[in-house]
């Protein structure tokens, strides 16, 4: 069984011989390849190499376009600073109001070089292991991209406040979203994550006020091109969960402070596979062998038939390479 029949036999409850394992790798995979970190976000054939990488040795079911949360940004107009070896991130916020939008606009993907080198990099998959691995494209969520632009606070202030308008800001990133992410699949991704994780900070109110509506409709936008999506909200988002089983996504991303098996108890009505969920600091980097092994036997304790498995976020950069050994040696059935 390939990778790809296994995370699509998966997602349908059907008999695989492996859990899936959906480990997100970024820093870990430049630092395994010996690249620094501004390489890897600037050369797609370096991040594909690292991925390639990394679903080799460590038994990754998936290679994913993802890197940093920044290229959407770029493709906005925001000034993106990429130090040598670490992640990209915004020099000034691009809005300095969030009803004033005057300063954005639509970007074709393939007319910047961030998003194209993203787009490029699912390519290259499609070409090297389109019918082996799942590859997982990528894209900002609404809320996610308000932050890069507007800054994390602000857009805190904005929305709790709600004295200011942010339907024209969010309808702008919503629609610059659905053409990357149909960029993505024309390339050859099977999954598009959508990574929110700002929604995590918010509440369930505001979620459902602000960013319910805008996952519902971007993942239906990626179902109507035939692709598959991975919600992707990192932190604790237990208080959203009666509010994720309405977003229609395919994989729901659970962070390690989540109850799993609640979580899959939950969701267990819907066709929605849950990913996750052990510690990527004390488990994975901080953790030995023992601990790794007890925290995915007690992941696995709990799966259904759809779950996959994961640490709750990306694997840190200095994660000792055994215990992603470990893991995936414990996922075979």
């Amino acid at each position: 069984m390939t990778s790809l029949e296994r995370i699509l036999c998966r997602l349908k409850g059907k008999q695989v011989d492996k859990i899936p394992n959906l480990n997100i790798v970024m820093m870990f995979a430049a630092k395994q390849i010996d690249i620094p970190y501004g390489q890897y976000v600037t050369d797609y054939e370096k991040l594909v190499q690292g991925n390639l990488y990394c679903a080799e040795k460590f038994g990754i079911d998936a290679v994913s376009a993802i890197s940093d949360p920044m290229r959407e940004a770029a493709a906005f107009g925001a000034n993106v600073i990429i130090p040598e070896d670490d992640v990209p991130y915004c020099s000034k916020n691009l809005l300095e109001d969030i009803e004033d939008i005057s300063a954005i606009h639509i970007a074709d993907p393939f007319s910047n070089s961030r998003t194209l080198d993203r787009i490029r990099a699912v390519e290259r998959y499609h070409e090297l292991v389109g019918n082996e691995y799942a590859i997982i494209g990528w894209v900002e969520g609404v809320l996610a991209e308000a932050a890069d632009l507007r800054g994390v606070s602000e857009l805190m202030l904005d929305l709790a406040t709600g004295e200011q308008d942010a339907t024209g800001l969010f309808d702008l990133i919503f629609k610059q979203q659905c053409a990357f992410a149909k960029t993505q699949i024309d390339a050859g991704a099977h999954i598009i994550g959508i990574g929110n994780a700002v929604a995590s900070l918010i509440g369930p109110r505001l979620y459902q006020k602000y960013a319910l509506p805008y996952d519902k409709m971007l993942i239906e936008y990626i179902h109507s091109l035939h692709s598959y999506a991975k919600l992707h909200i990192c932190g604790n988002i237990t208080p959203l969960l009666p509010y994720l089983r309405e977003t229609g996504t395919d994989i729901l991303d659970v962070d390690h402070m989540v109850d799993f098996g609640k979580t899959i108890q939950m969701f267990s009505d819907l066709p929605v596979s849950i990913c996750g969920n052990m510690d990527p600091v004390s488990v994975f980097l901080q953790g030995d062998q023992k601990k790794v092994s007890n925290a995915v036997i007690k992941c696995i304790s709990s799966c259904n038939s759809t779950t996959m498995i994961a640490a709750g976020c990306e694997i840190p950069r200095h994660t000792p390479p055994e215990n992603l050994k470990t893991m995936d040696n414990l996922l075979w059935l």
